[in-house]
């Protein structure tokens, strides 16, 4: 059989999807053209049983493989394509340890659905990392993927599924021995929000105390585990940051609501064998109790249903001053470190901690760079986390890629970044001179959102101002 050329996976991925494929055909297939049909929309038919990872690539593949320049076909023109397999992909999850030391990174769902992908994967892999985080919904609300779901729950829901086939995302990073997490934020959802009125509780905020909201959220973490992913992470389970208390659930507090709803997650999801993480804020290991009550995330009362904390350690994301730090931004050591402490207290060995790590310039006065982002690993390490993830709302990893190859050589850091006065931060909230709620629109602290450079980012932002981490 003559195959086209394959350039956007790896080799390895290749040989190890032909081999792994339920039923390998090694022809061709033929395909007689008949009226009214165009080469995307014979893609459509047979993308599920290729090797392309998008319908695109498919097209490009059956154009060199037949000698078609443009896209003009005939009638009655028989068609090469290149299947390898009488059957879809289906990818199973891959078992492991909540111990397991993930070294990994974000993904959006831009690249998610991209050849770059592999191009990431390809150049972290090589120095050791061995997870990803892609996007499955984010806080537009929108899945990245194919799903019945939004429309069972709501007929004019709309998404940009940017993941042709997720199967094959899943499958194909398996085969990569790589660890595949689905990111699902929860109650931030823009979208549904809009076309749901009776679940919003506020503008971008569905409401968590409402049972056919927790039955959405759950239906779509249960699809997810059924179509083989490894770990569910999620993010925005909370309230917004309101500075307010009440639900619409009787006596039950936001805390509660938010508790018990983590509950039914881990039962529902657990006999399924996927890990359980979630993602925090930062600044909340340092907080006060009333904002524990606004958004009603508990650390003590969660973590018995979680396996992973992943707790988001931005330097930049603390606020000038914080704790008499002038610059947090330029004190990546300090803030990983600090955090994991105060968060290893709180939580013991029972949930395993893997922070967030800061892989773009925001706020870096003193130099953002490999060295950087090097100093926050070997914080994470030092202090006991079991791996840690790295995040780039805009998936820019060049200063990460060294990094992790300075990591892997042994290369050592510049101790510049690390001096007697970086040991981990104590003392309460107030001692820390915390801001009274985590959503002052003029605090600038734990931003999250969906800016491409970070570099150009400056001035003042709120929590629910964007989704970046």
């Amino acid at each position: 059989m003559s195959m086209p050329k394959i350039e956007y996976i790896p080799i390895i991925v290749i040989i190890s999807i032909i081999i792994s494929l339920p039923s390998v055909s090694f022809c061709d297939e033929l395909h007689k053209v008949r009226q009214g049909e165009t080469l995307a929309g014979i893609a459509n038919i047979y993308f599920p049983y290729t090797a392309a990872y998008t319908k695109d690539e498919l097209i490009r593949d059956i154009k060199e493989m037949n000698g078609i320049e443009l896209e003009h076909i005939n009638v009655g023109q028989q068609l090469r394509i290149p299947v390898i397999a009488d059957a879809p992909v289906r990818a199973r999850s891959v078992k492991k340890p909540k111990t397991f030391v993930a070294k990994g990174v974000y993904i959006n769902k831009g690249v998610a659905g991209s050849r770059e992908l592999f191009s990431i994967v390809n150049e972290f892999s090589i120095y050791g990392a061995n997870t990803i985080v892609f996007d499955a919904k984010d806080a537009w609300g929108g899945l990245s993927y194919k799903s019945s779901i939004p429309h069972r729950f709501s007929p004019s829901a709309r998404s940009f599924n940017t993941i042709e086939d997720i199967s094959k995302l899943i499958h194909y990073m398996h085969c990569m021995d790589i660890h595949v997490v689905a990111r699902v934020c929860a109650f931030k959802d823009i979208a549904m929000s809009s076309s749901m009125h009776h679940w919003r509780i506020q503008r971008g905020w569905l409401n968590p105390a409402d049972p056919e909201v927790q039955d959405y959220i759950l239906a779509i973490l249960e699809e997810l585990t059924d179509l083989g992913v490894d770990e569910i992470q999620l993010d925005y389970l909370r309230y917004p940051a309101d500075g307010m208390v009440s639900t619409s659930s009787g006596d039950k507090t936001r805390v509660d609501i938010i508790t018990e709803f983590l509950k039914r997650i881990k039962e529902e999801l657990s006999p399924k064998g996927v890990l359980l993480s979630m993602d925090i804020f930062g600044i909340v290991i340092w907080t006060r109790d009333e904002d524990v009550c606004a958004l009603g995330q508990d650390i003590s009362r969660m973590s018995p249903y979680l396996d992973i904390i992943s707790p988001m350690l931005y330097p930049s994301h603390f606020e000038g001053n914080f704790a008499g730090i002038e610059n947090p931004a330029d004190r990546p050591y300090l803030f990983v470190s600090s955090g994991i402490k105060r968060l290893k207290a709180m939580v013991g060995d029972d949930v395993v901690i893997r922070p967030w790590l800061q892989a773009f310039p925001l706020r870096v006065r003193l130099g953002f760079g490999p060295e950087f982002i090097q100093t926050q690993i070997k914080a994470a390490k030092d202090w006991g986390a079991r791996g840690w993830l790295l995040w780039s709302p805009g998936n820019y990893y060049k200063d990460a890629y060294i990094a992790m190859e300075n990591i892997s050589r042994c290369k050592d850091l510049d101790i510049s970044r690390i001096d007697k006065n970086d040991m981990p931060i104590g003392g309460s909230a107030q001692e820390s001179n915390l801001p009274g709620t985590l959503d002052a629109p003029h605090s600038g602290f734990e931003v999250r959102g969906t800016h491409q450079d970070p570099s150009a980012s400056e001035g003042v932002y709120s929590i629910d101002d964007m989704d970046v981490k």
